[in-house]
């Protein structure tokens, strides 16, 4: 009875440590820019409409995620192409960006610290002429 607690045990702990926690690839707001020069890439605002249109992200699209449609309309973007997500503070973003690499995006980036970080940076804004 010993040896078989004890073998189940040793595979516990050997299976347990084969799996790992998702990684979140964050990107600065410098190497945003960077990246938005070079590369034609997809820019999603994770925040909710309100939020979105009192000042966002110059060419990004809104998709809250708080929306029952939010995986739906992830599943319409290409997912082949880089993708920055960003929300206030990166947390929805970064639940969002786990979100799609579990539907298969290939080079999605979580914005380090959110329109907080853009806004602190200096960084502009597209403010909705409907405000």
């Amino acid at each position: 009875m010993i040896k078989k607690f004890t073998l189940f045990f040793v595979f516990l702990i050997f299976f347990s440590c084969n799996f790992s926690t998702p990684v979140i690839n964050e990107i600065t707001t410098s190497d945003f820019k960077l990246l938005k020069s070079v590369d034609d890439i997809q820019i999603i605002d994770v925040r909710t409409f309100e939020e979105h249109k009192s000042g966002y992200i110059e060419a990004s699209l809104n998709i809250d995620f708080y929306d029952s449609s939010f995986i739906d309309s992830l599943n319409v973007l290409d997912k082949s192409k880089a993708t920055v997500v960003y929300c206030k503070s990166g947390n929805r973003s970064g639940k969002s960006v786990l979100i799609m690499k579990s539907l298969g995006f290939k080079n999605v980036y979580n914005l380090k610290e959110g329109m907080n970080g853009w806004l602190s940076n200096r960084n502009e804004i597209i403010l909705d002429s409907l405000n």
